[in-house]
């Protein structure tokens, strides 16, 4: 036979601890997969033939041929937060003022944190097709968060060229 001195409150208190601490672990596991990453992307533009214009999430795709506003330095891409596992679409609409024929190519020439990938229209680097002069053409950056990113503001430069 088994005596145990042990007031019934402290079962009950010990089960709300036990309660509690489940609830905790929950909640970490749930904020592993939720947490955001605060960053942007500045875009220089260093083929001195184009000029480009930015468009930060959440946008459509714009129509590069009705835009304006063209510039030898883009504003940056804001991507605000962005949940691990999760990716968010920006813009940046290129106009040639050389030659006919003229191309460009698109990549991160300061890579991003461990985790964070940037691409342009679906590849690490991309180059346009040949455009005449005054044509524009319309790159789809992408910036991916994996589930184990490192975490916090990063920022990266995308060149063109």
């Amino acid at each position: 036979m088994k005596i145990v001195f042990e007031p019934k409150s402290y079962k009950i208190v010990k089960g709300a601890i036990l309660l509690v601490a489940v609830f905790l672990v929950a909640y970490v596991a749930y904020a592993a997969t939720t947490l955001t990453v605060n960053n942007s992307g500045t875009v220089t533009i260093a083929n001195q033939n184009v000029q480009g214009i930015t468009f930060s999430p959440p946008s459509s795709a714009p129509t590069c041929a009705t835009q304006t506003t063209y510039s030898n330095s883009p504003s940056p891409i804001t991507w605000g937060n962005i949940a691990q596992s999760n990716s968010a679409n920006g813009y940046i609409c290129v106009k040639n003022l050389g030659g006919t024929g003229a191309t460009y190519t698109v990549q991160t020439s300061t890579p991003p944190s461990s985790g964070i990938t940037v691409t342009y229209n679906g590849t690490s680097t991309a180059t346009s097709t040949p455009l005449l002069t005054g044509q524009t053409s319309l790159v789809n950056v992408v910036v991916s968060v994996a589930l184990g990113a490192t975490l916090g503001p990063f920022s990266y430069t995308t060149t063109i060229s």
